[in-house]
Protein backbone atom coordinates (compact mmCIF):
# COMPACT_ATOMS: atom_id res chain seq x y z
CA UNK A 1 0.00 0.00 0.00
CA UNK A 2 2.87 2.37 0.72
CA UNK A 3 4.66 4.08 -2.16
CA UNK A 4 7.48 1.57 -2.13
CA UNK A 5 8.55 -1.39 -0.05
CA UNK A 6 12.24 -0.58 -0.37
CA UNK A 7 13.57 1.70 -3.07
CA UNK A 8 17.24 1.29 -3.98
CA UNK A 9 18.29 3.86 -6.60
CA UNK A 10 20.67 2.78 -9.29
CA UNK A 11 24.22 4.17 -9.48
CA UNK A 12 23.20 6.48 -12.33
CA UNK A 13 20.59 8.10 -10.08
CA UNK A 14 23.13 8.42 -7.26
CA UNK A 15 25.40 10.34 -9.62
CA UNK A 16 22.73 12.66 -11.00
CA UNK A 17 21.31 13.23 -7.51
CA UNK A 18 24.73 14.18 -6.16
CA UNK A 19 25.11 16.66 -9.01
CA UNK A 20 21.63 18.10 -8.39
CA UNK A 21 22.09 18.31 -4.60
CA UNK A 22 25.46 20.06 -5.03
CA UNK A 23 23.95 22.50 -7.52
CA UNK A 24 21.00 23.27 -5.23
CA UNK A 25 23.23 23.83 -2.21
CA UNK A 26 25.62 25.96 -4.26
CA UNK A 27 22.82 28.11 -5.73
CA UNK A 28 21.26 28.75 -2.32
CA UNK A 29 24.60 30.10 -1.09
CA UNK A 30 25.25 32.11 -4.25
CA UNK A 31 21.77 33.62 -3.93
CA UNK A 32 22.53 34.78 -0.39
CA UNK A 33 26.05 35.90 -1.31
CA UNK A 34 25.02 38.23 -4.14
CA UNK A 35 22.50 39.77 -1.70
CA UNK A 36 19.83 40.98 -4.12
CA UNK A 37 17.69 43.90 -2.90
CA UNK A 38 14.31 42.88 -1.46
CA UNK A 39 12.53 44.67 -4.31
CA UNK A 40 14.37 42.53 -6.90
CA UNK A 41 13.68 39.32 -4.95
CA UNK A 42 9.99 40.18 -4.81
CA UNK A 43 9.87 40.86 -8.56
CA UNK A 44 11.51 37.52 -9.33
CA UNK A 45 9.21 35.67 -6.93
CA UNK A 46 6.19 37.12 -8.76
CA UNK A 47 7.76 36.30 -12.15
CA UNK A 48 8.32 32.70 -11.02
CA UNK A 49 4.73 32.46 -9.80
CA UNK A 50 3.53 33.67 -13.21
CA UNK A 51 5.66 31.04 -14.97
CA UNK A 52 4.45 28.24 -12.68
CA UNK A 53 0.85 29.25 -13.22
CA UNK A 54 1.19 29.59 -16.98
CA UNK A 55 2.93 26.25 -17.54
CA UNK A 56 0.81 24.30 -15.01
CA UNK A 57 -2.27 25.40 -16.93
CA UNK A 58 -0.55 24.71 -20.25
CA UNK A 59 0.05 21.10 -19.10
CA UNK A 60 -3.75 20.82 -18.84
CA UNK A 61 -4.04 22.36 -22.35
CA UNK A 62 -5.38 25.62 -20.90
CA UNK A 63 -3.32 27.96 -23.08
CA UNK A 64 -3.53 31.71 -22.55
CA UNK A 65 -1.13 34.52 -23.34
CA UNK A 66 1.43 34.83 -20.58
CA UNK A 67 0.57 38.54 -20.45
CA UNK A 68 -2.97 37.60 -19.46
CA UNK A 69 -1.66 35.34 -16.70
CA UNK A 70 0.53 38.19 -15.44
CA UNK A 71 -2.38 40.67 -15.37
CA UNK A 72 -4.65 38.24 -13.49
CA UNK A 73 -2.01 37.39 -10.86
CA UNK A 74 -1.19 41.08 -10.37
CA UNK A 75 -4.94 41.80 -10.17
CA UNK A 76 -4.78 44.14 -13.16
CA UNK A 77 -7.39 42.05 -14.96
CA UNK A 78 -10.57 40.47 -13.67
CA UNK A 79 -10.97 36.89 -15.00
CA UNK A 80 -13.97 36.65 -17.33
CA UNK A 81 -14.13 32.98 -18.39
CA UNK A 82 -13.26 29.48 -17.15
CA UNK A 83 -9.75 29.53 -18.64
CA UNK A 84 -8.90 32.81 -16.90
CA UNK A 85 -10.51 31.73 -13.62
CA UNK A 86 -8.28 28.63 -13.67
CA UNK A 87 -5.34 31.04 -13.45
CA UNK A 88 -6.89 32.87 -10.50
CA UNK A 89 -7.65 29.65 -8.60
CA UNK A 90 -4.15 28.24 -9.14
CA UNK A 91 -2.74 31.46 -7.69
CA UNK A 92 -5.07 31.14 -4.66
CA UNK A 93 -3.91 27.53 -4.20
CA UNK A 94 -0.25 28.64 -4.11
CA UNK A 95 -1.03 31.30 -1.52
CA UNK A 96 -2.93 28.75 0.59
CA UNK A 97 -0.03 26.29 0.53
CA UNK A 98 2.53 29.00 1.34
CA UNK A 99 0.48 29.84 4.43
CA UNK A 100 0.46 26.20 5.55
CA UNK A 101 4.11 25.19 5.13
CA UNK A 102 4.29 24.23 8.80
CA UNK A 103 1.52 21.65 8.37
CA UNK A 104 2.29 18.00 7.45
CA UNK A 105 1.23 16.83 4.02
CA UNK A 106 -2.14 15.08 4.37
CA UNK A 107 -5.43 14.09 2.73
CA UNK A 108 -7.06 17.13 4.35
CA UNK A 109 -4.57 19.37 2.53
CA UNK A 110 -5.31 17.58 -0.75
CA UNK A 111 -9.07 18.01 -0.31
CA UNK A 112 -8.63 21.70 0.48
CA UNK A 113 -6.70 22.06 -2.78
CA UNK A 114 -9.57 20.30 -4.55
CA UNK A 115 -12.00 22.86 -3.10
CA UNK A 116 -9.86 25.70 -4.44
CA UNK A 117 -8.95 24.27 -7.86
CA UNK A 118 -12.28 22.65 -8.77
CA UNK A 119 -15.25 23.44 -6.54
CA UNK A 120 -14.61 27.17 -6.05
CA UNK A 121 -13.84 27.47 -9.75
CA UNK A 122 -17.33 26.35 -10.72
CA UNK A 123 -19.19 27.83 -7.76
CA UNK A 124 -18.10 31.34 -8.69
CA UNK A 125 -18.81 31.13 -12.39
CA UNK A 126 -21.68 33.16 -13.84
CA UNK A 127 -21.70 30.93 -16.90
CA UNK A 128 -23.55 28.19 -14.98
CA UNK A 129 -27.26 28.97 -14.66
CA UNK A 130 -30.64 27.49 -15.52
CA UNK A 131 -30.23 28.34 -19.19
CA UNK A 132 -26.59 27.29 -19.71
CA UNK A 133 -25.40 23.93 -20.95
CA UNK A 134 -22.87 23.78 -18.12
CA UNK A 135 -23.79 21.84 -15.01
CA UNK A 136 -22.65 22.57 -11.47
CA UNK A 137 -20.06 20.06 -10.31
CA UNK A 138 -21.02 17.53 -7.66
CA UNK A 139 -18.44 17.45 -4.87
CA UNK A 140 -15.95 14.68 -5.65
CA UNK A 141 -14.44 12.23 -3.22
CA UNK A 142 -11.59 9.79 -3.74
CA UNK A 143 -12.32 6.08 -3.71
CA UNK A 144 -11.24 4.16 -0.62
CA UNK A 145 -8.31 2.41 -2.33
CA UNK A 146 -6.84 5.71 -3.54
CA UNK A 147 -7.30 7.31 -0.12
CA UNK A 148 -5.48 4.43 1.58
CA UNK A 149 -2.64 4.60 -0.93
CA UNK A 150 -2.28 8.34 -0.44
CA UNK A 151 -2.34 8.00 3.34
CA UNK A 152 0.52 5.52 3.06
CA UNK A 153 2.43 7.87 0.77
CA UNK A 154 1.95 10.89 3.05
CA UNK A 155 2.91 8.92 6.15
CA UNK A 156 6.06 7.76 4.36
CA UNK A 157 7.00 11.34 3.39
CA UNK A 158 6.25 12.83 6.80
CA UNK A 159 8.46 10.28 8.58
CA UNK A 160 11.16 9.36 6.03
CA UNK A 161 14.70 10.45 6.84
CA UNK A 162 16.51 8.36 4.23
CA UNK A 163 15.83 10.09 0.93
CA UNK A 164 16.83 13.55 -0.22
CA UNK A 165 13.91 16.06 -0.41
CA UNK A 166 14.36 16.38 -4.18
CA UNK A 167 13.88 12.61 -4.60
CA UNK A 168 10.91 12.68 -2.20
CA UNK A 169 9.33 15.51 -4.20
CA UNK A 170 9.44 13.53 -7.44
CA UNK A 171 8.12 10.40 -5.72
CA UNK A 172 5.19 12.55 -4.59
CA UNK A 173 4.68 14.18 -7.98
CA UNK A 174 4.55 11.01 -10.03
CA UNK A 175 2.42 9.12 -7.53
CA UNK A 176 -0.19 11.87 -7.63
CA UNK A 177 -0.39 11.97 -11.44
CA UNK A 178 -0.58 8.16 -11.69
CA UNK A 179 -3.50 7.77 -9.27
CA UNK A 180 -7.18 8.38 -10.11
CA UNK A 181 -7.65 11.63 -8.18
CA UNK A 182 -10.38 13.94 -9.45
CA UNK A 183 -12.03 14.58 -12.80
CA UNK A 184 -9.53 17.30 -13.73
CA UNK A 185 -6.35 19.18 -12.78
CA UNK A 186 -4.29 16.10 -11.78
CA UNK A 187 -1.02 17.67 -12.96
CA UNK A 188 -1.84 20.85 -11.02
CA UNK A 189 -2.28 18.88 -7.80
CA UNK A 190 1.08 17.20 -8.43
CA UNK A 191 2.90 20.47 -9.22
CA UNK A 192 1.41 22.37 -6.30
CA UNK A 193 2.07 19.67 -3.70
CA UNK A 194 5.58 19.05 -5.03
CA UNK A 195 6.42 22.73 -4.57
CA UNK A 196 4.74 22.65 -1.14
CA UNK A 197 7.04 19.78 -0.18
CA UNK A 198 10.16 21.52 -1.48
CA UNK A 199 9.11 24.67 0.38
CA UNK A 200 8.73 22.72 3.63
CA UNK A 201 12.29 21.45 3.18
CA UNK A 202 13.65 24.90 2.19
CA UNK A 203 14.50 23.57 -1.27
CA UNK A 204 12.35 25.84 -3.46
CA UNK A 205 14.98 28.60 -3.65
CA UNK A 206 12.73 31.13 -1.90
CA UNK A 207 9.91 30.53 -4.36
CA UNK A 208 12.00 30.86 -7.53
CA UNK A 209 11.81 27.22 -8.68
CA UNK A 210 9.48 26.73 -11.68
CA UNK A 211 9.57 23.01 -12.51
CA UNK A 212 6.31 23.33 -14.48
CA UNK A 213 8.32 25.04 -17.23
CA UNK A 214 10.60 22.03 -17.61
CA UNK A 215 7.67 19.60 -17.49
CA UNK A 216 5.91 21.46 -20.29
CA UNK A 217 9.02 21.51 -22.48
CA UNK A 218 9.29 17.72 -21.96
CA UNK A 219 5.54 17.08 -22.06
CA UNK A 220 5.63 14.06 -24.36
CA UNK A 221 8.16 12.09 -22.28
CA UNK A 222 6.38 13.21 -19.11
CA UNK A 223 3.10 11.76 -20.35
CA UNK A 224 4.78 8.53 -21.45
CA UNK A 225 6.22 8.06 -17.94
CA UNK A 226 2.80 8.69 -16.40
CA UNK A 227 1.20 6.13 -18.71
CA UNK A 228 3.86 3.57 -17.77
CA UNK A 229 3.13 4.15 -14.08
CA UNK A 230 -0.62 3.77 -14.61
CA UNK A 231 -0.02 0.46 -16.42
CA UNK A 232 2.17 -0.67 -13.51
CA UNK A 233 5.37 -1.17 -15.52
CA UNK A 234 8.38 -2.45 -13.56
CA UNK A 235 11.27 -0.10 -12.80
CA UNK A 236 9.11 2.93 -13.66
CA UNK A 237 10.02 4.58 -10.33
CA UNK A 238 13.70 4.54 -11.29
CA UNK A 239 12.81 6.19 -14.61
CA UNK A 240 10.61 8.80 -12.90
CA UNK A 241 13.30 9.85 -10.43
CA UNK A 242 16.01 10.09 -13.09
CA UNK A 243 13.73 12.10 -15.38
CA UNK A 244 12.66 14.41 -12.54
CA UNK A 245 16.16 15.09 -11.24
CA UNK A 246 17.41 15.92 -14.73
CA UNK A 247 14.58 18.46 -15.08
CA UNK A 248 15.50 19.83 -11.67
CA UNK A 249 19.09 20.34 -12.82
CA UNK A 250 17.93 22.18 -15.93
CA UNK A 251 15.79 24.51 -13.83
CA UNK A 252 18.66 25.17 -11.41
CA UNK A 253 20.93 26.03 -14.34
CA UNK A 254 18.32 28.55 -15.56
CA UNK A 255 18.24 30.11 -12.10
CA UNK A 256 22.01 30.31 -11.99
CA UNK A 257 22.01 32.28 -15.25
CA UNK A 258 19.41 34.63 -13.74
CA UNK A 259 21.50 35.16 -10.58
CA UNK A 260 24.62 35.77 -12.65
CA UNK A 261 22.87 38.42 -14.76
CA UNK A 262 21.86 40.32 -11.60
CA UNK A 263 25.34 39.97 -10.12
CA UNK A 264 26.90 41.38 -13.28
CA UNK A 265 24.61 44.39 -13.10
CA UNK A 266 25.73 44.96 -9.51
CA UNK A 267 29.43 45.08 -10.45
CA UNK A 268 29.04 46.93 -13.81
CA UNK A 269 30.46 43.87 -15.52
CA UNK A 270 30.42 45.31 -19.05
CA UNK A 271 32.64 48.22 -18.00
CA UNK A 272 35.38 45.96 -16.61
CA UNK A 273 38.54 44.95 -18.46
CA UNK A 274 39.06 41.25 -19.37
CA UNK A 275 41.13 40.49 -16.25
CA UNK A 276 38.54 42.10 -13.96
CA UNK A 277 35.75 40.20 -15.72
CA UNK A 278 37.62 36.97 -15.08
CA UNK A 279 37.89 37.82 -11.39
CA UNK A 280 34.19 38.75 -11.13
CA UNK A 281 33.18 35.48 -12.81
CA UNK A 282 35.27 33.69 -10.22
CA UNK A 283 33.74 35.69 -7.36
CA UNK A 284 30.22 34.78 -8.54
CA UNK A 285 31.09 31.07 -8.67
CA UNK A 286 33.21 30.80 -5.54
CA UNK A 287 32.85 33.93 -3.43
CA UNK A 288 30.27 32.41 -1.08
CA UNK A 289 32.84 29.83 0.09
CA UNK A 290 35.28 32.51 1.14
CA UNK A 291 32.52 34.33 3.02
CA UNK A 292 31.74 31.17 5.03
CA UNK A 293 35.20 30.78 6.55
CA UNK A 294 35.00 30.78 10.36
CA UNK A 295 37.12 32.83 12.75
CA UNK A 296 39.49 29.97 13.54
CA UNK A 297 40.97 30.70 10.10
CA UNK A 298 40.26 34.38 9.45
CA UNK A 299 39.39 37.13 11.93
CA UNK A 300 36.68 39.71 11.24
CA UNK A 301 39.05 42.22 9.65
CA UNK A 302 40.54 39.59 7.34
CA UNK A 303 37.05 38.44 6.34
CA UNK A 304 36.16 42.04 5.55
CA UNK A 305 39.35 42.38 3.50
CA UNK A 306 38.26 39.32 1.48
CA UNK A 307 34.83 40.87 0.98
CA UNK A 308 36.38 44.13 -0.29
CA UNK A 309 38.78 42.28 -2.60
CA UNK A 310 35.91 40.21 -4.02
CA UNK A 311 33.74 43.24 -4.78
CA UNK A 312 36.41 45.66 -6.00
CA UNK A 313 38.52 43.18 -7.93
CA UNK A 314 41.90 44.75 -7.00
CA UNK A 315 42.97 46.49 -3.80
CA UNK A 316 46.24 47.95 -2.46
CA UNK A 317 47.66 47.93 1.08
CA UNK A 318 47.46 51.74 1.19
CA UNK A 319 43.74 51.73 0.37
CA UNK A 320 43.04 49.30 3.21
CA UNK A 321 45.18 51.23 5.69
CA UNK A 322 42.87 54.19 5.04
CA UNK A 323 39.78 51.93 5.07
CA UNK A 324 40.55 50.38 8.47
CA UNK A 325 42.57 53.25 9.95
CA UNK A 326 45.27 50.88 11.14
CA UNK A 327 49.02 50.23 10.79
CA UNK A 328 50.37 49.37 7.33
CA UNK A 329 52.26 46.36 8.74
CA UNK A 330 49.01 44.96 10.14
CA UNK A 331 47.43 44.95 6.67
CA UNK A 332 50.61 43.47 5.16
CA UNK A 333 50.48 40.63 7.71
CA UNK A 334 46.82 40.06 6.83
CA UNK A 335 47.65 39.80 3.14
CA UNK A 336 50.57 37.49 3.85
CA UNK A 337 48.18 35.14 5.69
CA UNK A 338 45.61 35.33 2.88
CA UNK A 339 48.33 34.50 0.33
CA UNK A 340 49.62 31.62 2.46
CA UNK A 341 46.08 30.20 2.57
CA UNK A 342 45.79 30.61 -1.19
CA UNK A 343 42.85 33.02 -1.03
CA UNK A 344 44.52 35.98 -2.73
CA UNK A 345 47.54 36.63 -4.91
CA UNK A 346 49.66 39.74 -5.54
CA UNK A 347 49.94 41.58 -8.85
CA UNK A 348 52.60 44.13 -9.70
CA UNK A 349 55.40 45.42 -7.43
CA UNK A 350 56.48 48.43 -5.43
CA UNK A 351 54.03 51.32 -5.41
CA UNK A 352 51.88 49.46 -7.96
CA UNK A 353 51.48 46.32 -5.83
CA UNK A 354 47.85 45.20 -5.56
CA UNK A 355 46.04 42.07 -4.42
CA UNK A 356 43.20 40.17 -6.06
CA UNK A 357 41.30 36.91 -5.57
CA UNK A 358 43.34 33.80 -6.33
CA UNK A 359 41.56 32.03 -9.17
CA UNK A 360 43.21 28.69 -8.43
CA UNK A 361 41.91 27.84 -4.95
CA UNK A 362 39.62 24.94 -5.96
CA UNK A 363 41.84 22.30 -4.41
CA UNK A 364 42.34 24.25 -1.22
CA UNK A 365 41.77 21.88 1.74
CA UNK A 366 40.73 24.80 3.94
CA UNK A 367 37.72 25.38 1.67
CA UNK A 368 36.76 21.74 1.09
CA UNK A 369 35.52 21.54 4.68
CA UNK A 370 32.64 23.88 3.73
CA UNK A 371 30.93 21.37 1.45
CA UNK A 372 27.32 20.52 2.30
CA UNK A 373 26.91 17.67 4.81
CA UNK A 374 24.84 15.78 2.24
CA UNK A 375 27.65 15.96 -0.32
CA UNK A 376 30.25 14.79 2.22
CA UNK A 377 28.02 11.86 3.22
CA UNK A 378 27.53 10.75 -0.37
CA UNK A 379 31.24 11.09 -1.10
CA UNK A 380 32.00 8.92 1.94
CA UNK A 381 29.43 6.34 0.82
CA UNK A 382 30.95 6.26 -2.67
CA UNK A 383 34.44 5.72 -1.19
CA UNK A 384 33.13 2.85 0.96
CA UNK A 385 31.43 1.32 -2.10
CA UNK A 386 34.67 1.50 -4.09
CA UNK A 387 36.61 -0.13 -1.25
CA UNK A 388 34.03 -2.93 -1.08
CA UNK A 389 34.42 -3.57 -4.81
CA UNK A 390 38.17 -3.88 -4.37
Amino acid sequence: MILINKYEPSLSIDDVLLNCAEKCDELSKIFEFIDLPISIRNIEQVNSSILRNYYANALDNNLLEIKTVKYIINKNLRPSNIAERNIEQFSKAEIFLNQNLQEPISLALLYELKNILIEELYKTTSEINLFSKEQARIAEKLNLETELELEGLFEFLNTDLEFHPIVQSWMLHFKLVSLPLFSEASSKFACLLQRFWLGKKNMDMEGLISLEHELYLNKQEYQEIINSAIKGDENVLDHQIRFGINLHLTQLNRLKELFQSYFRKQVDFEKLNPRQKNIMNYVFERGYKLKEIDETILNKRQKLIMYIVQHRGFISTKELVNEFDCNRKTIQRDFQLLMDLGFVKSIGAGAGLKYCVNLHEKGNPQLERYQADFVNTLNQQNEETNLTKL
